[in-house]
């Protein structure tokens, strides 16, 4: 079973046990990363001694030497100690919670972007980002930027289960909108912003029935190749 379908089913199912246990009101970002970090820990490791971390502060996040809190990518299985460099991750994970005040297109595309600067650095390296929530939640995330734009072809990425290339195209109103401010963020940091990027989708899981009985679900997407081009920042300011 591919890793982002076995994340997205062992949390779809996790999920909808709990609410068959009337849990569902402990549902948070919190307990869905206490969640996902348990799933990790169950994967065979490739290097000895690694192990699953969670907020990590992976060098390709880093570009630029600034004082502060380093940027972190929600979960890392990865060999780390003192002395080791902070790459060669086996598997990293972003997660959102659909309906949190968090789970926002920006911050979505951002976490692609992040998960595309390490599989550009970690090549070997297997990039999740895995949304759950309540069905409607997830649903209406789904029908929107970064994974559905306006216009009569979808230039967002999509969750059909084929290799989907994101191209990002500064003439497109809706990338310029939704997708500006961050590039120009990252841009700033020290980030640069590949032109394109493949994605696809494993999930939905647990699958909507005729009636409507299910009320959580959850789906990840695997980053599976970065363009060797950049874009130019410039354009999108």
């Amino acid at each position: 079973m591919h890793i982002a379908r076995r994340l997205s089913e062992a949390i779809g199912s996790w999920l909808h046990y709990e609410f068959c246990c009337y849990r569902a009101g402990l549902f948070s970002e919190d307990s869905l990363k206490a969640a996902v970090g348990g799933v990790l820990s169950s994967f065979p490791i490739i290097t000895k001694g690694a192990r699953v971390y969670a907020n990590f502060p992976h060098e390709s996040l880093n570009p630029l030497r600034k004082a502060g809190r380093k940027r972190e990518v929600d979960f890392a299985l990865i060999l780390a100690g003192a002395g080791l460099p902070k790459k060669g991750a086996q598997i990293v994970v972003e997660t959102k919670w659909a309906g949190s005040s968090h789970c926002r297109p920006e911050n979505i595309f951002q976490d692609f972007l992040r998960l595309a600067a390490i599989k550009r650095d970690d090549p070997n390296a297997t990039c999740i980002f895995l949304l759950a929530g309540n069905e409607r939640d997830v649903s209406s995330v789904l029908q929107n930027m970064p994974f559905r734009s306006e216009g009569k072809t979808n230039c967002g990425i999509r969750s059909s289960g084929r290799n989907c290339r994101l191209t990002l195209d500064p003439s497109n109103t809706s990338h310029r909108s939704y997708f500006g401010d961050v590039i120009g963020g990252l841009s700033s940091d020290g980030f640069k912003v590949p032109e394109s990027f493949v994605s696809r989708a494993h999930g939905l899981h647990p699958r909507q029935t005729d009636v409507g009985t299910v009320d959580f679900q959850a789906i990840a997407w695997e980053v599976l190749e970065i363009s060797s081009q950049f874009i130019n920042p410039t354009l999108w300011s």
